[in-house]
């Protein structure tokens, strides 16, 4: 009989000391030493540690992307600025030629009015061409190949070439 008695009172005792998670907080200067024996030997402590590594792997995972993301970006803004000025530099070099051809034409149709006529039109759609603020450099580049087709044109009407 007290052995049954002594059973019942040790299992009370040991389902009263069963504690959660939320008791186990160490920041929480309140709890008694009982509460904190129990969080150890439960392995509450253990749990909350464990927790706490998967969070923190996780969210260094979440980090990394971020950073492959950015560095992606990086990469993909060099890139873009290294064609823009290609771009840039092609249709720098297209304005000199069509200037030099323009030049030439001038020079070599003096005396024909149409002709002078018809330059006078091709200068001034360069110039319109060359001072559009919204076209991109791949636009521009289209529209000076257009005229430049239209100059040897020209060129090859007035048999200049």
């Amino acid at each position: 009989m007290y052995a049954r008695a002594l059973m019942v009172l040790l299992a009370l005792s040991v389902g009263a000391c069963s504690v959660t998670p939320a008791e186990c907080d160490p920041r929480n200067a309140d709890i008694g030493f009982i509460t904190k024996f129990n969080c150890s030997s439960q392995g509450v402590y253990d749990q909350r540690v464990e927790q706490k590594q998967r969070t923190l792997q996780q969210e260094q995972q979440a980090n990394q992307l971020f950073r492959d993301t950015y560095r992606a970006i990086e990469q993909q803004q060099w890139a873009v600025s290294q064609d823009l000025a290609t771009q840039q530099r092609q249709s720098a070099e297209l304005n000199r030629s069509l200037s030099a051809l323009l030049a030439d034409l001038k020079r070599r149709a003096a005396n024909n009015q149409k002709a002078q006529k018809e330059i006078a039109g091709l200068e001034q759609q360069m110039k319109n061409v060359n001072q559009q603020q919204n076209a991109s450099v791949m636009q521009k580049q289209v529209q000076l190949q257009q005229l430049r087709t239209r100059l040897s044109e020209l060129e090859g009407d007035l048999g200049l070439r």
